[in-house]
């Protein structure tokens, strides 16, 4: 994929696509494989860059990877380092993902500082933390850090903590999983990614009691099968296109998405900007309800932080996903009214805004963490440069699609980490992409 692409915008885009497979699940379950001698089989894998290095990294470990069509088959019975390749591993955030297999195979696991989308400081701190209150020594290097299990675990641990973190909550998932004693966890995350984690460790013979809630219980023991396993839709994927079909003023139809369980909120929210969605069998049908997009704060029951002002803010799942706040900013743009977007989990969450203005958007930011977004604009197109950051790179390119301008973007690659075929996709429902 070149760094650089050009839009004409203006289309409407029409047509069916299939969401991508939950990039957030795989850079969990594959790394799960650790856990087990046996074959692990994973299904419909795309060929993302992060997914291409977690392969890669696996590999170096000793792990014997077979690629069959769209599904690999993993076997780690011979596995016998338990450190991560420094350079690799320090490339992307998902390598701390190594960390609770790793301790649960070989009592030890060293990980590289790790890299990522620029999303502010991103601690480490509720990893710690949590590794800590199960007896885990952990050791932080100027590059790496140095974790080393309890050689005689409790029977039994109880763990708050400290923060819903997505990672450290399936990091604990994962080492739980391989050891024999009890661990509990009051505050985990619970996204939909989390729970494809838990069915996974479940269908290795792993025993969870409190699956898809924030109170987990987890009997794990070192004797964990080979199994298969096949990731959901990602609902970010999805409510993109839902963002895509509204601000283009077209039609989309987004195949085996209609799974009450990952989409219904976001359906909820959607619906309250006024885009149309409707539930065909298995397949969502997106389009906008009226002629224009409008929040009606009267009758919708949208949240208010002062007359005429809806706010949305971001909440740990089931609660308003963190990374569709950026492809609102850009649906706030097309809508009528003012609203208010707030970002309290990222320092630097809204960097992007920037660029979004420089197209014609009218956002204003009021602090690092909220803006208030004017709308409906008209994009007037240009040459931008986006964040690094993955959705804030989406939230521009669906901008370029709404309007009959020229836009350039440049670092369009930071997109194939999660969307490896997004120009094609967006192609065949009829956007002009160069």
């Amino acid at each position: 994929m070149s760094d650089e692409v050009k839009i004409i915008g203006g289309r409407p885009l029409k047509g069916s696509v299939n969401p991508i497979p939950n990039k957030n699940s795989l850079v969990a379950v594959l790394p799960a494989a650790i856990l087990t001698d046996d074959n692990v089989i994973y299904n419909n894998i795309p060929n993302t860059t992060d997914i291409t290095k977690i392969l890669q990294i696996l590999k170096l470990l000793g792990a014997d990877i077979i690629h069959k069509k769209k599904s690999v088959i993993i076997n780690c019975k011979k596995i016998k380092s338990f450190t991560i390749d420094p350079k690799l591993g320090g490339e992307f955030r998902a390598s701390l993902l190594f960390a609770g297999p790793l301790l649960a195979r070989f009592g030890r696991a060293v990980i590289p500082m790790p890299g990522g989308c620029l999303l502010g400081f991103r601690s480490l701190s509720s990893h710690i933390d949590a590794f800590k209150r199960i007896g885990v020594k952990i050791k932080l290097n100027p590059e790496s850090i140095d974790l080393t299990a309890p050689k005689k675990p409790a029977k039994k641990y109880h763990l708050w903590q400290m923060e819903a973190s997505v990672t450290a909550t399936e990091n604990l998932l994962m080492y739980a999983a391989g050891v024999n004693t009890q661990i509990s966890i009051t505050e985990a995350a619970c996204e939909p990614h989390v729970v494809d984690l838990q069915n996974l460790l479940i269908s290795m013979g792993t025993k969870i009691n409190g699956i898809g809630s924030n109170k987990l219980a987890i009997n794990g023991n070192n004797h964990l099968k080979g199994t298969e396993f096949t990731p959901r839709p990602d609902f970010v994927d999805i409510a993109g296109f839902m963002v895509a079909a509204a601000v283009t003023n077209g039609c989309i139809t987004i195949k085996n998405s209609n799974i009450p369980d990952i989409v219904d909120g976001i359906i909820h929210w959607m619906e309250m900007f006024g885009i149309s969605i409707q539930r065909k069998s298995k397949d969502l049908i997106v389009k906008r309800k009226n002629k224009k997009l409008q929040i009606n704060t009267k009758s919708s029951g949208f949240p208010t932080a002062a007359p005429g002002l809806p706010k949305l803010a971001p909440r740990p799942w089931p609660g308003f996903p963190v990374d569709l706040i950026p492809v609102i900013a850009t649906l706030a743009s097309k809508t009528e009214g003012k609203l208010l977007l707030q970002n309290w989990m990222y320092e630097s969450g809204f960097d992007f805004v920037r660029e979004l203005n420089s197209l014609g958007a009218d956002i204003f930011v009021s602090t690092p963490q909220r803006v208030i977004v004017n709308g409906p604009v008209k994009f007037k197109g240009g040459e931008v440069t986006p964040p690094q950051v993955i959705q804030a790179a989406k939230a521009i390119f669906l901008a370029s699609l709404c309007d009959p301008v020229e836009t350039t973007i440049h670092g369009f690659s930071i997109l194939k980490r999660r969307y490896p075929n997004i120009i094609d996709v967006y192609r065949s429902l009829g956007a002009k992409i160069y």
